[in-house]
């Protein structure tokens, strides 16, 4: 190759380098837009929440658009400078979630892996639930729950946990059964349970379904190796709310809807969960525009007392059970600032609270298994369940 076709390849190569450069780009461009901007859908919002927690996906990217720029700019390619500035801009920007959530992780003392990162989605799981049991037939509904058990079980009952799917539409139980295979192969007996959605007018029957599921685990935890003395409810977004509400609420406050004993709850673990249903609408969730529309099934018309009633922290008293709020930062339904104040409402009260906040994730952040939100949470779970198990040994003494 003579010195002019040497030339003309390295132009070419460098032309390339900037097409590459240009296109890591517009990639990481429009991830950070579906992240960042007001999105028309549920499942175009679903997307961003994704790229905020697989950002680190997207530094990468833009750093190697960085690179190939900064090559083209040596053969002073036009546009090439232009494109190591976007390219620097945007990794910086992709960097912020995940550098965040380091920082959290080293505070919460939990491991953060790369090797998981990119580990799929909870909506699956290598295992399908080992039962699914009727536990109530309401109006001529049957409200049914999946029974999830360790592999290996140890001497003696284990703690039970109660999962309580969140309400962005009316799914059966188990939409995420990652989480139950996992809280089960971390010994412990998971009931997901099924309920009816919400409906106008009527917030009473919703949280009822979730006591008269409480009530059926009370009573038939043996049968499944369950400890109905050791008792968890945890729940995410509507989930998260209604454990609170069944939680915190007396029967003669709020009835179950079937013929059920009252369950004595040990622990309440909630995602990301409203708490006062007497607050304004957030101004980010007016923002949300289309979501929100798509998400209205959870919002009921409701007059001022029925609102203070069906609020859980209208109940806040000093007896209630412990409680694990965990928050995304940058949430745009729930606000991460509303989920302070109850913690800080629950710690007035005298309640036990602990509240774990993640920089930039956003609602259902644990849709990815292997983001590093969801690693904090499983961390931060494990660690709670354990101190409730090592504080109900020292009550029950010798």
């Amino acid at each position: 190759m003579n010195a002019g076709e040497a030339r003309l390849t390295r132009r070419w190569a460098r032309r390339a380098a900037l097409a590459g450069a240009w296109l890591a780009c517009l990639i990481a461009l429009g991830a950070a837009a579906t992240a960042l901007l007001p999105m028309p859908s549920l499942d175009l919002w679903a997307v961003g929440m994704l790229a905020v927690e697989f950002s680190l996906v997207f530094a990468v990217l833009a750093v190697l658009g960085a690179v190939l720029a900064g090559y083209a700019r040596r053969g002073a390619v036009c546009g090439a400078t232009a494109a190591v500035v976007a390219n620097s801009l945007l990794a910086v920007t992709a960097l912020l979630p995940p550098v965040t959530a380091w920082a959290t992780a080293r505070a919460q003392g939990a491991p953060l892996t790369l090797s998981g990162y990119l580990d799929g989605l909870s909506t699956s799981a290598p295992r399908g639930p080992d039962a699914t049991v009727r536990y109530a037939r309401v109006d001529g509904t049957d409200l049914m729950l999946d029974v999830w058990r360790p592999r290996s079980t140890g001497a003696g009952p284990l703690p039970a946990v109660v999962n309580v799917h969140g309400g962005a539409q009316d799914t059966a139980q188990s939409p995420f059964p990652r989480w139950d295979a996992w809280l089960a192969d971390t010994g412990h007996v998971v009931f997901d349970i099924d309920y009816r959605f919400f409906r106008p007018h009527d917030w009473r029957t919703t949280p009822g379904d979730v006591k008269c599921a409480l009530g059926w685990v009370a009573r038939n935890a043996g049968r499944y190796g369950a400890d109905p003395d050791r008792l968890v409810v945890m729940g995410q977004s509507a989930g998260g709310y209604l454990a609170l509400l069944a939680a915190y609420t007396r029967a003669a406050e709020l009835p179950p809807t079937c013929q059920a004993p009252e369950a004595k709850v040990a622990a309440v673990i909630a995602w990301y969960a409203p708490s006062d249903m007497t607050a304004p609408i957030p101004a980010s969730f007016r923002l949300a525009g289309p979501v929100r529309r798509e998400l209205s099934g959870q919002i009921w018309p409701l007059a001022p007392e029925s609102a203070r009633r069906a609020s859980p922290a209208t109940y806040l008293r000093p007896g209630l059970p412990p409680t694990l709020l965990i928050q995304g930062g940058r949430d745009i339904l729930q606000p991460s600032a509303d989920t302070r104040d109850f913690a800080a409402r629950l710690a007035g009260a005298g309640v036990r609270a602990e509240l774990v906040e993640i920089p930039y994730a956003d609602h259902q952040f644990d849709l990815s298994w292997g983001g590093f939100g969801s690693q904090i949470a499983r961390h931060a779970i494990t660690a709670y369940l354990r101190r409730i198990a090592g504080t109900a040994e020292r009550a029950a003494g010798p």
